[in-house]
């Protein structure tokens, strides 16, 4: 996976708290369906500071484990401590590229993957390689973007030019904010049957998780969107000025873009 694009300071920290937040309900309903219980082995790829990897540390109890896997050390040693302060002696930190892991083969139940699929350069040959450390009957649970749908009302040019240069962060990046428009022939290359396609879609106003979780993303990464020449200078101020008057506008609203629940089972 190429570096992660955008950053791993502690403003990010907090918006990648806010943002699970936001979107626990939808990653725990995905858990529910999945099956994920007591005494599995389960892999969180591209942990990130660890917020699903403790909530599934509690899901699969003491009996069971959780190896929360990160190329960010920054990411890892945080998650330890996290861990540690709560009594997790059930989970495993490993800081290494996706791509150079050391997985023993058929060691896991579960491989979990959320919002680090849109970062690959090559997903196919990822899905491949965890397919070889799934158990029999294992699972690769990816949630993850086709990012159709993103929108807020009333409508906004300046907002349609922050999305064009979100998407064009990730493909400078190497990555694909709609891999999962492409999930089950990667599935499929990696051997894997599509046991599960759910899209998920949040909306509300400007007082909404889903409006908040926009707004702590947005206007802040609409500069490294310049910077990069991704966005005019122009086009952020628009942005910028219509993105004000729908938080002060109380029948504006916010559409998320779709996020993917998809489950690659190997065959038993």
């Amino acid at each position: 996976m190429s570096d992660y694009p955008l950053g791993t300071d502690p403003l990010e920290l907090e918006r990648l708290g806010f943002q699970h937040q936001v979107w626990s309900p939808v990653t725990n309903a995905f858990f529910e369906r999945l099956g994920v219980k007591p005494g599995m082995r389960v892999l969180d790829l591209g942990c990130g500071p660890g917020f699903v990897s403790l909530e599934l540390a509690e899901r699969v109890g003491p009996k069971g484990s959780v190896v929360a896997l990160d190329e960010a050390r920054h990411w890892t040693e945080w998650l330890r401590e996290k861990a540690k302060e709560r009594g997790f002696s059930n989970v495993t930190t490993v800081c290494a590229r996706i791509q150079d892991a050391d997985l023993p083969a058929a060691s896991f139940d579960v491989v979990f993957s959320r919002w680090v699929f849109s970062f690959l350069s090559d997903p196919s040959a990822v899905a491949t390689m965890l397919a070889r450390c799934l158990k029999p009957g294992g699972a690769l649970a990816i949630q993850d973007y086709n990012h159709e749908g993103v929108s807020i009302f009333p409508e906004s040019e300046g907002f349609r030019a922050a999305v064009r240069a979100t998407r064009a962060l990730y493909k400078l990046h190497g990555g694909d904010q709609f891999v999962m428009g492409r999930i089950s022939s990667i599935f499929a290359t990696a051997g894997l049957e599509l046991a599960e396609l759910h899209p998920n879609v949040l909306a509300g106003g400007p007082e909404s998780g889903a409006f908040r979780w926009a707004d702590s993303f947005f206007p802040r990464f609409s500069a490294v969107y310049v910077e990069k020449g991704l966005m005019s200078a122009a086009e952020r101020g628009q942005f910028l000025r219509e993105w004000e008057e729908r938080k002060q506008n109380p029948h504006a609203l916010f559409y998320s873009p779709m996020v993917v629940d998809a489950v690659g089972r190997k065959r038993a």
